[in-house]
């Protein structure tokens, strides 16, 4: 009865080991490799009721590689979106987008996966074949200098430079930022006006001047009503 009893707890340790070792035969990993020119951070956002890669995000120096790695343990379509997390570098950071989809199939009681890359910004694919091709997504940071343009380079406010002007321009005078048909006339009678305008600045002559003319109008016309009434008070009389 003892040798019947340790006949069994063997088979069942054996058992064990081999469901254990199927179990693990079962799990097909996948290594999605990641270059980054330049240097600088990706994060790999998993889609849903897919399996958690072995870390969120990397940060790696210029010339480093390493992988995010995955373990798949059952058939069916997962999908992954890898980019770059900008830092505080004031560089062109490559905003590329990668769409990993990972294809995993039974077959035999193995599983096999299949890896079919997007990129995003161009609408590119590829799908790495075997082991002597490795999953890999390639990120460009520039790191040559940001260099505001006249006319399109943004500014420290985020504004391109011609924005900058026109609202400078828009401060200084409220009139010359407005798309009018008519500005040229406008601004040229604007022009004639001040070059007929005394250069010295002191226009108090002019005031003076012309409160002489309005009051010398009035008395002039007062003077032609009193003629008038005279001589219609005459021509009554007579």
């Amino acid at each position: 009865m003892k040798r019947v009893f340790a006949f069994s707890v063997v088979l069942a340790l054996i058992f064990a080991v081999l469901g254990a070792h199927g179990s693990a035969a079962q799990t097909a990993p996948v290594d999605i490799w990641v270059d980054i020119k330049n240097g600088g951070t990706a994060v790999i956002i998993t889609g849903v009721n897919c399996p958690l890669p072995d870390r969120s995000s990397m940060t790696l120096d210029d010339g480093q590689s390493e992988a995010f790695h995955i373990d798949f343990s059952e058939k069916g379509t997962y999908s992954y979106l890898i980019r770059i997390e900008p830092d505080d570098r004031e560089i062109n950071f490559d905003d590329t987008v990668y769409h990993v989809k990972v294809f995993v199939t039974e077959e035999n009681g193995r599983l096999y996966t299949s890896i079919v890359i997007y990129n995003q910004k161009t609408g590119g694919k590829f799908s790495p074949q075997g082991y002597d091709e490795p999953c890999t997504v390639t990120f460009v940071n520039d790191v040559s200098p940001i260099t505001p343009d006249e006319t399109t380079a943004p500014t420290q406010s985020g504004e391109s430079a011609a924005t900058s002007e026109t609202v400078t321009a828009t401060e200084q005078d409220p009139g010359s930022a407005k798309n009018d048909p008519n500005d040229d006339a406008k601004n040229a009678s604007k022009g004639s006006d001040v070059k007929s305008r005394p250069q010295t600045g002191d226009d108090s002559r002019l005031d003076f001047f012309l409160l002489l003319a309005i009051i010398a109008s009035a008395g002039l016309f007062m003077l032609s009503v009193f003629y008038y009434r005279s001589v219609v008070k005459e021509t009554q009389k007579g």
